[in-house]
């Protein structure tokens, strides 16, 4: 497929006319719109005030992300100067992102519209004036940061923030029937479906790569491997833990989210190392475990932290 013909002059003068505090600004707001940027939002509202937000937040972002991921397949067009070959001084990203930023296509921008969605569903989650100002400034954010770091058109992100916003009203319409639907399920179905799911989506990509496992593929485990976590460890700790993230005081629940982002490190720091001596991370083998990686992070983060930190004292369970 021929690449689209989007403002190539824009993005030329984005990059000539850089400085050194905006660069600095507009990287720190994309941290916001990367994976682990959402893990520590999301995370922060499932400890200390709300877990059901936090889990359908979560669940519509993996969503979102996986759509994007098989999106990009399709449309195929490459990213700003990766034709010029001038993408390394061109990009203002750290040369391990543009690495892996350079396997992977354009449009949409997966920034744009993970963002949109996530930070849509959230203002209109919460009554609170200063969440909803937030939440629109990171979507503009974000956005913004991602033509003027180099990395995507501007068309892109438009793209991105009209799908985004799309399955965000679809998200706020239908959630409340799909929860309900899915309760129906038994335990066993519902990680059966989840892995299922996972392979259907991760077989779609490949394929429509060429079957080729790089780039969009692996990014598309990494979003199912969570969402399957999280399928496995949502009934898990409302059944054996069921904690009030309202409860203790705000202390506690400080100590409570960085004990829960720290066992989460931890745990993929440890299985990225352990996985590296069972098989590469380029060969199928390596992609499995990679899926595994995550689902067992998604585990850590809803179960195991919560089912520790009531242990400690550090919250309450709910009454039945």
């Amino acid at each position: 497929m021929s690449p689209l013909p989007f403002n190539m002059p824009l993005m030329q003068f984005l990059a000539d006319h850089r400085t050194i505090p905006l660069t600095r600004f507009f990287l720190a707001a994309t941290f916001f719109g990367n994976f682990a940027g959402y893990i520590f939002i999301a995370t922060l509202i499932y400890v200390a005030w709300n877990k059901q937000l936090a889990i359908r937040l979560s669940v519509l972002v993996l969503l979102s992300s996986s759509l994007n991921d098989v999106l990009k397949l399709i449309v195929k067009n490459p990213r700003p100067f990766i034709r010029e070959g001038t993408y390394l001084q061109k990009w203002a990203v750290s040369p391990q992102s543009a690495a892996a930023l350079a396997a992977e296509y354009s449009t949409p921008s997966g920034h744009a519209m993970a963002s949109s969605a996530f930070y849509s569903y959230l203002y209109a989650s919460v009554r609170n004036r200063y969440v909803r100002v937030i939440a629109v400034m990171a979507i503009l954010l974000i956005g913004i940061s991602r033509p003027y770091l180099g990395v995507h058109y501007a068309e892109d992100v438009l793209i991105g923030l009209v799908i985004g916003l799309s399955v965000a009203l679809l998200w706020i319409r239908y959630a409340e029937a799909i929860s309900a639907a899915w309760s129906l399920l038994s335990y066993t179905l519902q990680i059966a479906a989840a892995v299922a799911a996972s392979l259907a989506l991760w077989l779609l990509t490949v394929a429509v790569n060429g079957w080729r496992i790089a780039g969009e593929p692996q990014e598309a485990l990494v979003s199912a491997g969570f969402l399957t976590g999280i399928v496995i460890a949502r009934p898990l700790e409302l059944r054996m833990v069921n904690f009030d993230p309202r409860s203790s005081n705000a202390a506690a629940k400080i100590l409570r989210y960085l004990l829960s982002i720290a066992m989460l490190i931890a745990t993929l720091l440890f299985l990225d190392k352990f996985f590296a001596v069972i098989a590469l991370k380029s060969s199928p083998l390596g992609y499995f475990l990679e899926y595994v990686r995550y689902s067992a992070a998604g585990i850590v983060i809803i179960f195991l932290a919560p089912l520790l930190f009531t242990r400690i004292g550090l919250a309450a369970s709910e009454p039945e």
